[in-house]
């Protein structure tokens, strides 16, 4: 485990020392001490090792080194870093969200590279509008896209091996998959500060201060926390359905009811845009419905409707406000850092109603200030 005294800067990073693995050297093992491959043939989770292009075939894989971090920030955009990394990555990210899903009963929301993707584009668009680059010694440039795109697409990667010390993970394997770091060391230090610091108990643990980070980490903070949404919903919920109670877990309803995320810039604000609405289901949503291609809705939503004429949107904004607060507010906190000219952060839901039920029109749903 990496000592909390150890790390209150980027500087501080030893990625020889502090980063070693959790585990043990190049071996890619699970926390109790189960080789990656074991793990998911005891879970039936159907694979490929050609997939994991970084990892041995052995019955305990180890991990390959296989990317060149000089030859990588001598790339000029997302698009040219995100063709780099798939090459060294393969499939792999798409086995996160399987992983994952067996960490809950209906299964876990969305971290396959649907998630990861959304991520490193919001994170490179949050970078480009504030202008800062990477470290905040500067303007926003080629070397920051790459390296935003870097963190976003491997930031939840170390959810392969757990979830509950992915960061520490992520960060760990990104010492062991890139080599010639020497010449790049600060941005290789700042990446892996930006990861390892991407969640607010690790923040926390290591009483390190938002404040003391980088536009980097700000941003993907930010783009992490408002990955909201139907795409967010993983294969397992699907396949749980109503009928299985999936509905039961109140973050799988939250993101079944959210068309979309996005965000823009306001007159001193920062408006992040949920798209709300009960109807217009894509095919693969049929398991949350009753037939009639619209989403079921909880007992508890239709009987605030029916005694109290309570709005379904109303409902929402009260059951999202008080299961993401935690998300808001560090969502707040970096965006006011990446622009410090805005004095709020305000979270603002929309939907044309169709049934009488939702409540047409625009509502703030909350608003955090500087």
């Amino acid at each position: 485990m990496i000592e909390p005294t150890k790390l209150p800067t980027v500087e501080s990073i030893d990625r020889h020392t502090i980063l070693s693995s959790p585990l043990t050297d190049d071996k890619f093992l699970r926390p109790d001490g189960m080789p990656f491959w074991q793990f998911l043939e005891i879970h039936d989770i159907p694979f490929q090792k050609k997939d994991f292009p970084f990892l041995t075939n052995y019955s305990t894989p180890r991990i390959k080194p296989s990317f060149d971090f000089k030859h990588y920030m001598e790339l000029s955009s997302r698009g040219e870093a995100l063709s780099y990394l798939y090459s060294g990555l393969g499939r792999a990210l798409n086995y996160v969200g399987p992983v994952l899903d067996m960490e809950m009963k209906h299964g876990f929301n969305d971290h396959t590279d649907r998630h990861t993707l959304w991520v490193s584009q919001t994170g490179v668009e949050l970078l480009q509008r504030s202008g800062h680059s990477y470290d905040g010694n500067g303007y926003f440039d080629e070397k920051t896209e790459v390296l935003m795109t870097l963190v976003g697409m491997t930031h939840d990667l170390g959810n392969l091996q757990t979830r509950k010390e992915h960061s520490t993970y992520s960060a760990w394997l990104l010492t062991k998959l890139f080599e010639n770091t020497v010449l790049n060391e600060q941005e290789f230090r700042t990446a892996l500060f930006s990861i390892l610091f991407h969640e607010e108990p690790v923040l926390i643990s290591h009483g390190i201060d938002l404040s003391e980070g980088n536009p980097l980490q700000w941003a993907l903070i930010a783009a992490d926390k408002m990955h909201v949404g139907r795409d967010r919903i993983g294969g397992r919920s699907f396949v749980s359905g109503i009928k299985n109670g999936a509905f039961d877990d109140i973050h799988i309803l939250l993101n079944a009811l959210i068309v979309r995320s996005s965000w823009h810039l306001g007159v001193g604000e920062f408006v992040w845009n949920l798209d709300f609405s009960v109807d217009q289901l894509e095919k693969k949503f049929e398991s949350f419905t009753k037939g009639n291609t619209r989403l079921w809705m909880p007992s508890i939503f239709q009987k605030m409707f029916i005694s109290k004429g309570t709005m379904y949107r109303e409902s929402f904004v009260t059951q999202f406000s008080e299961i993401y607060k935690d998300r808001i507010k560090l969502a707040a906190r970096s965006v006011f850092l990446l622009f410090p000219y805005l004095n709020s952060f305000k979270v603002v839901l929309t939907d044309n109603d169709t049934r009488a039920k939702v409540g047409s029109g625009q509502v703030t749903v909350c608003t955090e200030r500087r």
